[in-house]
């Protein structure tokens, strides 16, 4: 596959453009530990220039005395995550309130996990999971060091895992071919139409089981950072016409996000229904990384 194929994309010569341009690098307040007002004075005393994202817990970084915004006696502490704005924006679409029940499908290293955790303010529960050994640490290391102490880490298979309990809301952050990270990777080998495929059906089999696990009524937020609409828009069309979900309109709570509807149609693929309510967020739109959003009630 090429960029090119995406014909879909408005602007596309200005978002080739945009995915040559490195990324910058954006952090989240952690405010179980600290308010946004305490870190922001005590990362610009350190010689850091932030610029806040209007409306939203969100800060990119326009300069910095250090080589990674990890290397701060802050950011050991806990008072803020690295995390782009696209990364943050699928927890504020679902928008879980304290005292629900929350299931994080795939969760590592648990950018959203603990974004959650905060949101709700540490009440309810998280169950947040992973498959891999390796990713399950990070998460857990993660999780302790944000604070977040209303999360329980599970491992599974996100496509067959049972947990014998029905939530009021799913994240499903799904594994996927990563297109939208390119601006991090740019040397990465772009995905074969046999990748997009593959991801797709491993991605329906996840939706599948978030259903299972819904309460009536419940929501499931799917995500995913790459850009083909096999992995996308085809798994939205497929919750909705073979499993059931009621889609919902994802633009929700998106304040002055700047984002595109979905594709309509692409290839022999056809989305009519699906394309009006998900969410394309684009790198020359905004300056972060690229990010599907759709919003689904059983």
């Amino acid at each position: 596959m090429r960029f090119e194929d995406y014909d879909f994309i408005p602007d596309f010569e200005e978002f080739i453009r945009s995915i040559e341009i490195p990324q910058p690098y954006w952090i989240r307040v952690n405010t179980l530990k600290i308010s946004e007002e305490a870190l922001v004075a005590r990362l610009e005393a350190k010689g850091f220039l932030l610029e806040k994202f209007p409306g939203l817990n969100a800060y990119r970084i326009v300069d910095m005395p250090v080589k990674h915004p990890g290397a701060t006696v802050e950011h050991s502490l806990g008072y803020y995550y690295v995390q782009d704005l696209a990364s943050m924006l699928p927890p504020i679409v679902l928008d879980p309130h304290p005292g629900e029940r929350v299931l994080d499908m795939a969760a590592a290293p648990g950018s959203k996990t603990t974004q959650m955790a905060a949101m709700m303010n540490n009440s309810g529960t998280i169950v947040a999971n992973d498959l891999r050994d390796d990713r399950i640490r990070a998460l857990a290391g993660n999780v302790d060091r944000m604070g977040a102490l209303n999360v329980i880490i599970t491992k599974g298979d996100a496509r067959y895992m049972r947990w014998g309990v029905d939530f009021h809301k799913v994240l499903l952050d799904a594994p996927c071919t990563g297109e939208g990270v390119v601006r991090k990777t740019p040397k990465q080998v772009m995905p074969a139409m046999k990748d997009h495929k593959r991801m797709s059906r491993m991605q329906k089999a996840m939706v599948r089981n978030a259903w299972e696990h819904l309460a009536d009524g419940g929501l499931l937020l799917y995500s995913t950072c790459t850009f083909n609409p096999l992995e996308n828009e085809e798994v939205v069309r497929y919750a909705v016409e073979e499993v059931g979900f009621e889609l919902m309109d994802a633009s929700r709570n998106l304040g002055g996000i700047r984002y595109e509807r979905g594709a309509r149609e692409w290839r022999e693929w056809s989305f009519e229904g699906v394309y009006e309510k998900v969410v394309r967020i684009y790198p020359h739109r905004v300056d972060t990384g690229g990010m599907f959003i759709a919003l689904l009630k059983k």
